[in-house]
C-alpha cells in the first residue's frame, strides 16, 4: 500500500502568526470572527485546497511549509513581522525570492506607498494636489520651512493611523515642537509634519490591475462639539466606543460627475505610480470648494467586512465577489505561473 501524496495546494493563505493557534492536529486555525476567517471561508467556497500558513519570524519554518505545499498561489495577509509593521514587505521580497505568486501589492510598491513623504512627492509629480509638508530633522532647533500652520505630526513610515490623534493637530511652533519632542519614538523612526487640509475625509478603493476604481466612501461625524474628532485618528478607526460616543459612520457621498471623473483619473494614475497592485485603498481630503488633496496609498488594506460600517469594505462590491476579485487579478497578472 503506498501513500498517496496530497494534492497541489491551490492558495495558501499566509497570516500572521499573531492571528491563530495550532490546534491538536497540529494544524493553525484562525481566530473565529477575524478578517482571516472571512478571507478563508470565502477562498474554501470557491477554491480546491486551501492551507492556512502562519508567518513564523524565525522565517526558516515558514519557508519549509510553503515548499512543501507548492501553493499556485499565495493569498498574503500579513501585516508585519514580529508585531513590526516596517518589516511587511520584507515578506512579499522573501515571496518573491521562492519565485512564489501571491495577492496584493510587491516589496517595491509596498516601501513607496508606506513612506508618506517619498509618496506624495511621486504623486504631486503626476500633478496632483497634495499638502505641504517637511520631514523635521532629528535633533536640533525644529525649522518650519514654511508650511502654514495648523500641521498634522504622524510618523513618517506606519499604516493604519499609528500615531495619529487628536493632539497631532498643532496650531503653533510651540505647539510643534512640544509634539515632536513627546512623540519622536525610540527607534528613532522619522515623523513628518503635512498642512492640515480642512475638509472631508474620502477613502477610494481600486481592484484588479486595470484598474477598477469603486465609489468613494467618505468619513462621518455624527455628533459636534469641542472635542469632536476632526479627521481620521486611530482611536476613531479601531476604539469602537469612542467612534459610537461620536456616531462615527461611512457613506457613499453625491459627489458631481466631474470631481467624480477627477477622482477616477487621479486614483489610477496613483496606482500606478505607486506600483501597486491587485487591490489597494487611496485616501484623499476634498475641501469645501471640491479640491481633491492626496494623503496616502494603503497596499493590500483591510480586508474585514465591516472595515468602514455595515458591508462597506469596499462599497459597491459583495464581499464573496471581492476575494474572488482579486483572487482573479492576481492570477491573471501572474499568468501561467498559476
Amino acid at each position: 500500500m503506498t501513500n498517496r501524496r496530497p494534492p497541489r495546494c491551490d492558495i495558501a493563505l499566509l497570516v500572521d502568526e499573531e492571528t491563530g493557534d495550532y490546534a491538536r492536529d497540529g494544524r493553525f486555525r484562525v481566530a473565529r470572527h477575524s478578517v482571516e476567517a472571512h478571507v478563508l471561508a470565502c477562498l474554501e467556497a470557491r477554491r480546491g485546497r486551501v492551507e492556512v500558513v502562519p508567518f513564523d519570524p524565525v522565517v526558516a519554518p515558514t519557508i519549509a511549509r510553503l515548499r512543501a505545499l507548492d501553493p499556485r498561489l499565495v493569498f498574503n495577509l500579513t501585516e508585519w513581522v514580529d508585531g513590526d509593521r516596517n518589516l511587511d514587505a520584507a515578506i512579499a521580497g522573501l515571496l518573491d525570492m521562492l519565485q512564489l505568486p501571491y495577492t496584493g501589492t510587491g516589496a517595491d510598491g509596498m516601501r513607496l506607498a508606506r513612506d508618506k513623504a517619498l509618496s506624495k512627492s511621486v504623486v504631486e509629480a503626476l500633478g496632483i494636489a497634495v499638502p505641504r509638508h517637511f520631514v523635521p530633522a532629528r535633533g536640533g532647533r525644529v525649522r518650519n520651512p514654511g508650511v502654514p500652520y495648523p500641521l498634522i505630526v504622524k510618523p513618517q513610515l506606519d499604516d493604519g493611523s499609528v500615531g495619529i490623534s487628536r493632539n497631532s493637530l498643532v496650531r503653533s511652533e510651540r505647539e510643534l515642537r512640544e509634539r515632536l519632542r513627546r512623540e519622536r519614538p525610540p527607534s528613532g523612526r522619522p515623523l513628518m509634519c503635512e498642512e492640515f487640509i480642512p475638509g472631508r475625509d474620502l477613502f477610494v478603493a481600486v481592484i484588479g490591475n486595470t484598474p477598477c476604481v469603486l465609489p468613494a466612501v467618505e468619513l462621518v461625524i455624527g455628533r459636534k462639539g469641542p472635542a469632536a474628532p476632526e479627521f481620521m485618528t486611530y482611536r476613531v478607526k479601531h476604539d469602537r466606543g469612542y467612534s459610537a460616543r461620536w456616531r462615527v459612520g461611512y457613506r457613499v457621498p453625491r459627489l458631481a460627475p466631474g470631481l467624480v471623473s477627477t477622482i477616477d483619473a487621479a486614483s489610477r494614475a496613483i496606482f500606478h505610480a505607486l506600483r501597486l497592485r491587485d487591490y489597494a485603498r487611496i485616501d484623499y481630503r476634498l475641501t469645501p470648494d471640491d479640491r481633491l488633496y492626496f494623503l496616502e496609498a494603503n497596499p493590500n488594506p483591510d480586508l474585514s467586512p465591516h472595515a468602514f460600517g455595515r458591508n462597506r469594505c469596499f462599497a459597491g462590491m459583495e464581499y464573496a465577489a471581492l476575494i474572488r476579485t482579486i483572487v482573479a487579478a492576481a492570477r491573471r497578472r501572474c499568468g501561467e505561473r498559476t
